[in-house]
């Protein structure tokens, strides 16, 4: 079963891995489920030959912009919150003469930013589901995966407003959505946070919209 869990996890990682958009950490691990895995091996061969012969010179230019972009991603997320106070500011000047410009502008501009781009994503094992502070609250406490990051191999909670669901919070396996019943202790995940990470014991997570089931059965 953890073999399999693992295959799913380097298969998921392997288009970032080939584009050496991972880091050295999570190379180790696949490059180590690589020497033990004929399938997984076939499957890198078979992306990269595909990979060689269909890809232009103009798609390699892309490529490369791509990994140039991805360096340098943190320092773009802090130039969209500048984006965003200089924005927020401007509409502000001119928010009691064009009022249903400004909530509309404001609320798309928060949306763009806070849910559709740049979302924290990290493996983890499922360690508690209990009931939340308030009714139809759900708590979930996770810890990361030792693939993950140094920054994501702690424990973390989130809460879930099942109301929420499946609007704006979604549970997936196997690309189909499913309930909030069918999460289980011991499930292995992938967690999505559009969110902040707040400083606690065990850390916050903020705004978790979606997670993930990896293992192959629920």
């Amino acid at each position: 079963m953890k073999e399999k869990r693992d295959c799913k996890i380097v298969q998921d990682l392997l288009p970032n891995y080939i584009e050496k958009l991972t880091n050295e950490e999570t190379n180790a691990f696949i490059e180590e489920h690589l020497n033990n895995c004929d399938d997984c091996k076939k499957i890198l061969e078979n992306m990269q030959k595909d990979l060689n012969v269909n890809m232009t010179s103009k798609d390699k230019k892309a490529v490369k912009y791509f990994k140039k972009y991805k360096s340098k991603l943190k320092i773009l997320k802090i130039a969209m919150v500048i984006i965003l106070v200089i924005a927020l500011g401007t509409m502000t000047y001119y928010y009691f003469t064009f009022k249903n410009a400004y909530i509309n502008a404001a609320t798309e501009l928060y949306k763009m930013v806070s849910e559709e781009m740049y979302p924290d994503t990290f493996y983890a094992t499922i360690e508690e589901i209990s009931d939340g502070e308030l009714y139809g609250d759900k708590t979930i406490k996770v810890k990361g995966l030792d693939i993950n990051d140094v920054n994501h191999r702690g424990e973390f909670y989130f809460t879930v407003i099942l109301d929420h669901i499946p609007d704006n919070f979604k549970i997936e396996f196997n690309g189909t959505k499913i309930a909030f019943e069918e999460l289980k202790v011991g499930q292995k995940v992938a967690v999505y946070n559009y969110g902040d990470v707040l400083e606690s014991e065990p850390a916050y997570l903020s705004q978790v919209r979606k997670i993930v089931v990896l293992d192959d059965t629920l």
